[in-house]
This record gives C-alpha cells, sequence and structure tokens, in this order.
C-alpha cells in the first residue's frame, strides 16, 4: 500500500491524456482503466484487486468491454467466406424506400448471381463490391438492429469511414464472470457479442447471441474457463485476451499454461480481501486508503 499523494498525483498525470471511449463516475475506475488498457495494448498480462468495490469493478469491467470491442471492430476484422444461399441485406434504399434482403443464387469464375428475396430481380457483382454494398445477415435480420449496430461503433469514433461493415473477426475477447456482468452490458444489442453457458447454470445450453442476424461475435462470455477452454480455444477461435471478472481464481494457473499454448493474453480484475495471486502476473491491490487519495485529485 502506497499512502503518497504525490506518487498518485503523477501516475495520474501519466496517463492523463491517455484517450477512452467513456466517461468514468469517478478517477480510480477511470485510472485503473487506462492502467489495464496499456496492458491489454503490450499484450502483457496484469491482476487488479479492489477489497470491497464491487460498483468501481463492475464500471471497469463495463468499460473493458466497450474498448476492446472497438479495438476488435476496427484492427481485427475478416473478410467474410460468401457461399451460394448465404442471404444478404442491401446496404441501399430502393424507390419503395426500403433495403432489401438478396441470396447468393451461385458464384461463377469471382461473379456473385444474387437475386431481390421481395421481387426476383436478379444480377451480378464481383465480391468486393459485394461486400461494400451488401451485409450478409441470418434468418429474422431486423433492419432496426443492423443500423443501430452500424451506427454505434460510427457515433463512437465520430467520424469513422468504412469500406464495409465488418461482420466477420479474426480475433476475438473472452470474458469470464458471471451471468450478471453480461446482464449489466451497456449497448449489448448494438454489438455482436454471445453468452455460452455453462450446462449446470439451468439456463439452457444454447448460446445466446446479442444480434443473432450476425453469424459471428466479436466478444464471448462464459461463466466457466472450462466453456471457453472446450468451446472456444480447442475450436480454433484465435483470442486476443481473455477477461477474468472476479470469479474462477483457482483456474488461473490453468490459464496462465494455456496462454503459451493459445497465445492470448490475460487480465483479472478481482473484489477480494484475500486476492489469489499468482507469481507470474503483475498483481495491483487496491486499498481503501489509496482509492481516497485517488478520487481526491
Amino acid at each position: 500500500m502506497i499512502l503518497n499523494r504525490d506518487y498518485y498525483q503523477a501516475l495520474w498525470e501519466k496517463f492523463e491524456n491517455t484517450k477512452t471511449l467513456g466517461h468514468f463516475k469517478n478517477n480510480t475506475s477511470c485510472l485503473t482503466t487506462k492502467l489495464i488498457l496499456e496492458h491489454y495494448k503490450n499484450s502483457k498480462p496484469i491482476h487488479f484487486n479492489f477489497q470491497n468495490s464491487k460498483e468501481t469493478t463492475l464500471e471497469i469491467a463495463k468499460h473493458l468491454f466497450i474498448e476492446c470491442a472497438s479495438d476488435i471492430y476496427l484492427n481485427h476484422y475478416d473478410l467474410p467466406n460468401l457461399k451460394k444461399g448465404n442471404k444478404l441485406r442491401d446496404n441501399r434504399k430502393h424507390l419503395d424506400g426500403k433495403k432489401h434482403d438478396f441470396i447468393i443464387k451461385s458464384i461463377v469464375n469471382g461473379l456473385y448471381w444474387i437475386e431481390d428475396i421481395k421481387n426476383g430481380a436478379k444480377s451480378t457483382i464481383k465480391y468486393d463490391e459485394l461486400v461494400k454494398k451488401f451485409i450478409p445477415i441470418g434468418q429474422g435480420a431486423k433492419q432496426g438492429t443492423l443500423q443501430g449496430y452500424k451506427n454505434f461503433f460510427a457515433d463512437l469514433h465520430g467520424d469513422l469511414k468504412q469500406d464495409f461493415t465488418p461482420t466477420n473477426f479474426e480475433q476475438k475477447t473472452v470474458f469470464i464472470a458471471k451471468k450478471t456482468l453480461w446482464d449489466s452490458l451497456p449497448d449489448r444489442n448494438k454489438i455482436p457479442c454471445t453468452y455460452l453457458p455453462n450446462p449446470n447454470e439451468g439456463c439452457g445450453l444454447n448460446p445466446t447471441k446479442s444480434i443473432p442476424a450476425l453469424d459471428d461475435s466479436l466478444a464471448y462470455f462464459t461463466s466457466k474457463y472450462e466453456v471457453c477452454y472446450s468451446n472456444i480455444l480447442t475450436k480454433d477461435e484465435k483470442v486476443k485476451t481473455i477477461i477474468v471478472f472476479d470469479t474462477e481464481a483457482d483456474k488461473i494457473e490453468q490459464m496462465l499454461q494455456d496462454r503459451t499454448r493459445f497465445k492470448f493474453n490475460l487480465i483479472i480484475i478481482s473484489n477480494s480481501a484475500s486476492p489469489i495471486k499468482n507469481q507470474s502476473i503483475p498483481c495491483w491491490n487496491w486499498f481503501k486508503e489509496e482509492i481516497e487519495i485517488v478520487n481526491a485529485l
């Protein structure tokens, strides 16, 4: 524990210009999030523990959800693998003022033959133009949901301009957390993510997708590391970061062993009077007195 105000003042000033995508309720959650993002950027593991600050840890987790989602969306998207029978939503409005859905009828010599599901009109288009003008969708795609997804990241970054709307992602973020975090996430219905249930939770075995119309997700949530291991890591999904949120402390050693194999970074946030620490991960243990100093800066 460090009770030197000058130390925290210098640390605050060091990260004062580090940009984040949201506003914070207090200085401690702001500074902690910035420190975590610094480790996230450099793929270095870190553990932050709070003695009794559930509200602060929850706020940090919500901010990390947005920050990591933004990073995956902007920097780790993948081009969709389009096949015969795939359904597409046209980004352009037609003469009737609506956006039409199409289906890929065939692919010949790099040309995609598509058909308007509403009026049967047929046309051909090259892949590069197709991904710019259409979004691959699943069943039951609602225009308001898709538009909310497109607008969310555009609004988040102000002047964001992209040639196409990312719907596939080459890397993911995984949150190991109790379902209460998933239930409390802000703007969850505007970010493609999936909750993978633990079979022992009693809430069914089927994954819950925030945007069912999109096939892929940029983040996964599950309450058990074993679910992450069996359903994500061993299924050749590339994971950039696993964020452990106040659970599964007894699985940290296993995660560290798997980190070498699967090449993911590990970030731990806990809320415990007696946190379980690991020598391989630096642990910042916030005490009440330190939090009071930082929040008063």
